[in-house]
């Protein structure tokens, strides 16, 4: 932990963050050393992070930026879009064809302390080549599909990620208060949420079809 002063009488409540980033608003795990109660703990900082009022955090607030350490190689998550085209009913000797489709949005999604969640924050991004800024990407994606008899046949679309794993670097805000009401800025203390990963679209697409028999399940999840 770096301290940038040693002044502490009073930590302010102020909403100085950083860029909009995705919160984590879960439950999270503290570090071994800290407890709950703890107000440079894992959980407090995480509600510093989201924005919580003051009275939530233990009167700290502070600018929070995620701090990439390393990066994995993209890899495709594949969705169904749309209703399935079903040629299932008994007896049918021809194909039927038809125009399907939908459009998704995807969005980046973090843990931390062994659990996560997906919201809307106040974190910046640092270090993370193209993906530094907050990402939701929206794909379209639509086709005319043949389903045979016995048939039934989806549309899909890939869509491209990679993982970022870093630590949150939260800079809580010190006043000093000691000549009265009010306080004067004196600089800020440095904690660390560590053991982060973020997960976040590329905007790399590719699309698909799945196409089954009707007694099976389509492979490509809705």
């Amino acid at each position: 932990m770096g301290i940038t002063t040693t002044t502490t009488k009073r930590r302010a409540i102020r909403a100085g963050m950083g860029l909009a980033g995705v919160a984590l608003f879960a439950a999270l795990v503290p570090a071994a050393s800290a407890s709950a109660d703890d107000p440079y703990g894992t959980d407090n900082l995480v509600r510093v992070c989201n924005g919580a009022p003051g009275d939530q955090t233990q009167g700290l607030s502070g600018k929070c930026t995620f701090e990439v350490q390393n990066e994995g190689g993209q890899h495709v998550e594949w969705r169904r879009y749309g209703d399935p085209v079903s040629n299932c009913n008994a007896g049918t000797t021809t194909p039927i064809q038809s125009m399907v489709g939908d459009t998704r949005s995807f969005s980046e999604t973090w843990k931390a302390g062994g659990t996560g969640g997906v919201g809307l924050g106040f974190i910046s991004i640092s270090g993370g080549g193209d993906y530094s800024q907050t990402r939701t990407v929206t794909t379209e994606r639509r086709d005319t599909v043949t389903a045979n008899p016995g048939r039934k046949t989806a549309v899909t679309m890939g869509t491209g990620y990679v993982d970022q794993n870093g630590r949150i670097r939260v800079e809580i805000e010190v006043y000093d208060n000691s000549g009265g009401d009010g306080g004067v800025y004196v600089g800020t203390e440095t904690h660390y949420i560590e053991g982060v990963s973020r997960t976040v679209p590329t905007g790399y697409q590719e699309k698909g079809q799945d196409e089954v028999s009707c007694a099976e399940d389509f492979r490509v999840p809705a």
